[in-house]
């Protein structure tokens, strides 16, 4: 892979990120926080809690962190929606 396609690459996975991070904040804005925190909780305890198995045990772990990292992140933006909502600002 050239480096140009690996910045295609990013980029176009970025962009279904966000989009991703939008559809879920417009949802989570008909419910009350409390049900986002949850679900962010819950699924932060699940990532920490992953395995792979059948892999390298360090390799499994490396896969785990970078797991856990993207959700972090995932929910971080998705949570950044929310709040720029709620104040009433432009996303």
């Amino acid at each position: 892979m050239t480096p140009e396609d690996a910045i295609k690459a990013e980029v176009r996975l970025l962009a279904l990120e966000s989009i991703v991070c939008q559809v879920f904040a417009t949802l989570f804005q008909t419910m009350p926080r409390e049900i986002f925190d949850a679900v962010k909780r819950r699924a932060m305890e699940g990532a920490r809690r992953q395995t792979f198995p059948g892999l390298d045990a360090a390799y499994s772990d490396l896969i785990s962190a970078e797991f856990e990292a993207a959700l972090t992140r995932l929910y971080s933006m998705i949570q950044h929606h929310l709040d720029t909502a709620q104040k009433g600002q432009p996303r």
